[in-house]
């Protein structure tokens, strides 16, 4: 299912199965400043600034997850926090502008088979026909085998487009329930299909149902295959100051793009050069950039 055709504005739902509390720690001027991590996260924030109705999600417990909530509802954005009783991750990094970030992160949280019912539970109620659902980031230990693959495709039967952008075992079952979109970088792709070059991982993540699959080269840009049609967009030149959240740039002009109807050489074109702005830029990607 594509986006296009739906409503000018659908609800826009960013799920970040694995959220993390970092603490920055700028290496060339002592800077520290804390924020509310993940990749669904960051494209839900980049997607607010933009002005589009978003939803930020995340699952777990405990006062870590209480303060990453009220470092999100800073900036306006609405979050809904799915309670279940594992404890979300700290993460720390230190930056060093355009050449160099170490990030240190505490365990990967398991939610046990009581928790992922009920987050199963929360979207099965929550999403309805024509809303957005965008996967992004690591997973949380502990998910039944096929869960994920299962409610994708329980969700997509509802009506509800779905955008996955991970790796491993959660891409692996989302490339098996045939989601919507397909998201993730080199890396990623090959980690996840086995092969290097980026051409056959792109088939190899490409099943029947799926409308596009989108590749991300960091400095080369991107290469897709949206409905049998390959692409390659490469990326403009910039002088890179912290890559982090570029690549979630990219999947929020993916939905950008997708509501107000853009031809998919212009959204990709349009994301390839945000996620080059990012990059290269500190916080938010202007919305001027979209409209350049």
């Amino acid at each position: 299912m594509s986006l296009r055709g739906a409503a000018i504005r659908p609800r826009i739902w960013c799920f970040t199965p694995n959220p993390v509390l970092e603490k920055k720690i700028c290496a060339t001027s002592g800077r520290v400043t804390w924020s509310s991590g993940g990749k669904a996260h960051n494209t839900a924030r980049q997607l607010h600034a933009w002005g589009v109705p978003v939803c930020s999600v995340i699952a777990c417990s405990g006062e870590v997850a209480r303060r990453w909530r009220e470092q999100a509802e800073v900036e306006g954005l609405k979050t809904v926090q799915i309670f279940v009783e594992a404890p979300m991750r700290r993460g720390w990094a230190r930056v060093k502008e355009g050449t160099e970030r170490m990030d240190f992160f505490t365990r990967d949280p398991k939610i046990n088979l009581r928790g992922w019912v009920r987050i199963g539970d929360f979207w099965l109620r929550t999403l309805r026909k024509g809303d957005v659902w965008v996967v992004a980031g690591s997973s949380a230990k502990g998910w039944p085998k096929g869960w994920w693959k299962n409610l994708i495709l329980n969700l997509q039967k509802k009506g509800v487009t779905v955008l996955v952008d991970s790796r491993g075992a959660l891409l692996q079952e989302a490339v098996q329930a045939g989601a919507d979109w397909i998201k993730c970088n080199l890396e990623e792709a090959e980690g996840t299909t086995g092969k290097k070059d980026v051409g056959v991982c792109l088939t190899k993540l490409f099943r029947e149902g799926t409308t596009g699959v989108v590749v991300t080269l960091g400095k080369d840009g991107l290469q897709a295959e949206v409905n049998g049609t390959r692409i390659f967009i490469p990326a403009p030149k910039v002088k890179v100051k912290d890559a982090t959240g570029s690549g979630d740039v990219v999947t929020a002009v993916l939905i950008y793009g997708e509501i107000y109807g853009w031809t998919i050489e212009r959204t990709l074109r349009t994301a390839t050069r945000a996620g080059a702005w990012k990059a290269g830029g500190i916080g938010n990607v202007a919305k001027s950039v979209l409209w350049s």
